[in-house]
């Protein structure tokens, strides 16, 4: 997971509802409140995504522990892609 790209979704998550309360031109308890619901939803999705992504590794490692037929070349192969996965996100 890439910790900025995460920091950066929270952030805009944030900075929306923080937009769509000063929009209402009011800020109360129930506008505070709308902000952090915008913000745990944030982190609950980047959770998530990180329990997500920890399941794909113990999947790779669990196959690549297995070792039926899998040469060094597949082992290295499954590693990049299990790393190529963590990178993009």
């Amino acid at each position: 997971m890439n910790k900025e790209k995460a920091y950066n979704r929270i952030a805009k998550a944030t900075i929306k509802a923080l937009k769509e309360q000063a929009e209402i031109g009011k800020v109360n308890q129930l506008t505070t409140e709308a902000v952090y619901l915008a913000i745990d939803n944030a982190f609950t999705l980047e959770e998530a995504n990180l329990f997500k992504q920890n399941e794909q590794m113990r999947d790779a490692l669990q196959f690549i522990a297995k070792g039926e037929n899998l040469d060094q070349e597949k082992m290295m192969a499954i590693a990049q892609q299990s790393l190529g996965q963590l990178q993009s996100k």
